[in-house]
Order: structure tokens, then C-alpha cells, then sequence
């Protein structure tokens, strides 16, 4: 079922990777997974990508989480800070054009994480801003496990190297693939 569901979306993507330049600057086309492995090389850079969001904030719809078929993950932030993000997005193929911007985190950041007991994004392991959640994970006891997890998880990319990095794009242009 995995692998089918991956051949559908890389078809998808051939098909329409052309689909959404309708914009006078210039965007570099390149699949998420490239993007994220040669991020340095397009940090600053303006870029087009196809993905599936599979997650959106649901306090304020200020990020989103866009999957590739490979399972990658960028964070997907609206350019202008005060916009939000069409909830009509969630669940869907869009193409995002925007510029590519790397936040690292290191062991100092984990560690502070850690001592604080902060319960983290999972967008992008920033201290979670859903204070109803966050709440209630702490009075249920349930944010010590998960806090713990998310620490774990964190610690162990760090193994393999100084810092960890985190690509988003702050998106000019979100377009459904299906319109």
C-alpha cells in the first residue's frame, strides 16, 4: 500500500511539476527530498516544491507541515506574518513557491528543552503555542512522556552531527494541485 501511494504521488509530481509557475520571478524546481539533503545550497534561494500537507497549526494556521512521497518534512510558514493559512490546504497536494530558509538546533537547545520540560511543535520543535493542549498533556501527566520522546527522538539526529537542520520555506504562493 506504501509503495503504491508513493508511485501515485512521484507520478503526480512529474506530471504537474510545471503546474504552478504562473509568477514573474524565478523559481528553481526541485523535489523536497533534494531540498532538504542539499539545503545549504539553497538556503536564500527562491524554490518551487510539490508535497502533500499533512499538517497545519491549528492555533493560528501560521505553519504547515508538507510531506513527500518519501516521507521528508518541510515547515511551511506564510511570508507575510500577519496572513494564515487557508485550512482548505490540509490534506491536499499543493505546490509552494518560496524562499528556503535553514533554522539549526543544537545539543544547548535540546538540553534547555529538556531541563525546562517544554512540550515542542512537532512542525518544528519550537515550544508548542496550543496552551489548551499543552495544559491538558500537563494535567493528564502525559507530558512527561512525551517530552521525553521528543528529547530522544532530538538527541539521537544529533549523534551523527553538530546540528540539526530544519528547512522551511516562507511560501509566496500555496496553489492546490486539484483545482
Amino acid at each position: 500500500m506504501k509503495t503504491k501511494f508513493l508511485l501515485i504521488m512521484l507520478f503526480i509530481v512529474c506530471t504537474i511539476s510545471g503546474y504552478c509557475q504562473q509568477s514573474p520571478k524565478e523559481y528553481l524546481e526541485i523535489s523536497v527530498d533534494d531540498l532538504i539533503a542539499k539545503a545549504d545550497q539553497y538556503e536564500n534561494k527562491n524554490v518551487e516544491v510539490i508535497g502533500l500537507i499533512v499538517h497545519m497549526c491549528g492555533v493560528d494556521g501560521k505553519k504547515m507541515k508538507l510531506k513527500s512521497p518519501s516521507g521528508a518534512i518541510l515547515k511551511i510558514v506564510p511570508n507575510d506574518p500577519e496572513e494564515s493559512f487557508d485550512p482548505a490546504f490540509k490534506k491536499q497536494l499543493v505546490c509552494v513557491q518560496g524562499l528556503v530558509e535553514i533554522t539549526r538546533i543544537e545539543k544547548a537547545y535540546v538540553d534547555k528543552m529538556e531541563k525546562e520540560g517544554t512540550l515542542l511543535c512537532h512542525i518544528d520543535h519550537t515550544p508548542c503555542k496550543d496552551k489548551l493542549w499543552v495544559n491538558n498533556k500537563i494535567e493528564s501527566g502525559e507530558d512527561i512522556a512525551i517530552v521525553k520522546k521528543d528529547i530522544v527522538n532530538l538527541r539521537e539526529q544529533l549523534q551523527e552531527k553538530d546540528d540539526i537542520n530544519f528547512v522551511t520555506i516562507r511560501s509566496v504562493k500555496v496553489k492546490l494541485l486539484d483545482e
